[in-house]
């Protein structure tokens, strides 16, 4: 183990003394402050960022999502982004959350249009303010979409709830009944629930709301073997498709065109086959709606996936140790323990060898009393990135790095991670979420400066390939950079960049942040940001 922790972390330290990092996160063309026009709001240092394709010379939809977890991981899938801009499709992403619930009795869609406006008028392309929208939220967000919907029915194309809600469950501090006489009728509305966050049990809320609004065109996919807070690029991929077919129909009557399928049951063949709606053989009130043909195929796909395979269990070591469960929503709470560099956690994740007590997901998952001997396929576990300030090297380490969405203005942040195995032929993929919560400023040992020099304005016909940045710590600690917006990318200390979109607005502005964590024994400095713009 020794070894193995010397060698991963002089991997990591050559890559962050060398600049040879990997890329950082997705480009974000445009960001605006918002303006909350909330009576109470929950934030008010929220930043809305836009991304439009890059060969786009007219904008279709915009998708528009806060940041809850799982929303940037879909956002930013290569995958999906191929597959919006095909559609001409935009994207507007909000951190942190104006309204997670859109209470839009509360200022809610003011503040949402007011987000447009001013992204239609930086960006230059004015139709965004007006654009056909597709809400999208997950989890705690996850009734935003519908609630977007039923104010703005006539510019919703589509609501997409990813583990959360249906659309007419209501909760004081999850749903509030604000509606009215407000519905969901003839808008697509699609809900994604994992097997191991009761997909099989959930969905008998979703086929209530169906037979008591028969007018409202609701899918659900069931996810196998996956959970509540990691994205896959299959989920993303079928979210894209259904998006699609989403912009081609648009308004639908689902008692009179589509598809209906049965629902999706845990190990079990579906009892009939999917059919339109007309010609349906099963029970309408134990099947879901879908658009077409190819949206039923995609689903039985999905669907059908790890049918009847042995589920296996994943945990941690740290320092050696077990992790221990918690009866929580994370479920596994590492400690931010990190090697000299002060930014790198080692962890090992390893398979469970019995049901542990604590948490009853994994009794749920398994379908196993507590302490029962678990089996387990072989092969590697990885880490995969869920949401944080962090970043994750040879699928064991992860390396605290910060971006665009990182807190600055605050004290906390934390990294959500998943633990995930592919299964094989006996056992079924597995998933297991976890998180490190941490300060982002490190305020004992000795105190720190940047000092990062200017970035010339450029000329968009003569723009460079790249640029070297330049920035210093007076601690002799490395500087990092991220891209707060702009069409660049980072890697290591350069600023690498993209083509821009065909209609750009410009000067167009480039903002780039430099920082530094510090360590054991050095604070962390404040992050220093500069700005340049593109001129044309």
């Amino acid at each position: 183990m020794k070894r193995l922790v010397f060698y991963l972390f002089s991997v990591i330290g050559l890559l962050l003394e060398q600049g040879q990092a990997t890329l950082s996160a997705q480009v974000w063309q445009w960001s605006v402050p918002v303006k909350n026009y909330s009576a109470k709001p929950k934030s008010t240092k929220c930043t809305a960022f836009l991304w439009i394709p890059e060969r786009c010379k007219q904008v279709k939809a915009v998708i528009v999502a806060q940041s809850n977890m799982e929303e940037i991981s879909i956002l930013e899938d290569a995958g999906f982004r191929r597959k919006m801009s095909q559609l001409d499709v935009a994207q507007v992403w909000v951190t942190p959350m104006f309204d997670n619930l859109f209470n839009f009795n509360d200022g809610a869609w003011e503040t949402l249009q007011g987000i447009l406006t001013a992204l239609a008028d930086e960006s230059g392309y004015k139709e965004i303010a007006t654009a056909s929208l597709i809400g999208m939220g997950h989890s705690a967000a996850a009734s935003f979409p519908y609630y977007l919907g039923a104010f703005q029915p006539q510019r919703t194309i589509a609501c997409i709830s990813t583990s959360g809600q249906w659309p007419y469950f209501r909760h004081p501090s999850y749903a509030p009944d604000i509606w009215g006489e407000r519905t969901l009728d003839y808008i697509p509305s699609l809900e994604t629930m994992g097997e191991y966050e009761s997909a099989h049990s959930w969905s008998n809320e979703g086929l209530k709301e169906r037979y008591d609004h028969p007018l409202m065109p609701l899918s659900m996919l069931a996810c196998p073997a996956e959970g509540h807070f990691a994205s896959s690029p299959e989920k993303a991929q079928y979210i894209g498709l259904y998006i699609q077919k989403a912009m081609q129909y648009g308004h639908v009557d689902p008692t009179k065109t589509g598809w209906l399928m049965e629902r999706w049951k845990k190990d079990q063949v579906p009892g009939c086959e999917p059919a339109p709606v007309g010609e349906y053989k099963g029970d309408p009130k134990e099947a879901f709606w879908f658009f077409d043909k190819e949206m039923i195929q995609a689903t039985v796909a999905y669907q059908s996936r790890f049918r009847n395979l042995k589920p296996q269990l994943l945990g941690l070591l740290q320092q050696g140790k077990t992790v221990e469960q918690r009866n929580d929503h994370l479920q596994l709470h590492p400690r931010f323990i990190t090697e000299a560099d002060g930014r790198s956690i080692v962890l090992s994740p390893v398979f469970l060898d019995t049901v542990p007590a604590v948490s009853s997901r994994l009794t749920d998952w398994t379908g196993l009393p507590v302490g029962t001997a678990i089996g387990h396929a072989q092969g590697k576990i990885r880490l995969e990135k869920i949401c944080g300030s962090f970043e994750i090297v040879d699928d064991t380490v992860l390396v605290e790095t910060w971006n665009r969405a990182t807190p600055t203005y605050g004290e906390k942040d934390a990294m959500s991670f998943a633990i995930k195995h592919s299964g094989d032929k006996s056992y079924k993929p597995a998933v297991q979420q976890a998180e490190i919560a941490f300060s982002l400023y490190r305020k004992e040992g000795k105190a720190q400066q940047i000092v990062f020099e200017p970035i010339a304005d450029c000329c968009l016909s003569r723009l460079p390939k790249s640029l070297d940045l330049q920035a210093a710590s007076d601690a002799g600690l490395p500087v990092s950079f991220y891209v707060v917006a702009g069409p660049c990318e980072i890697e290591g200390s350069k600023l690498l960049f993209r083509k821009i979109p065909p209609r750009t607005k410009f000067p167009m502005k480039v903002t780039v942040t430099a920082w530094q964590s510090g360590n054991n024994s050095t604070q962390t400095a404040q992050p220093v940001t500069k700005t340049f713009y593109i001129q044309k």
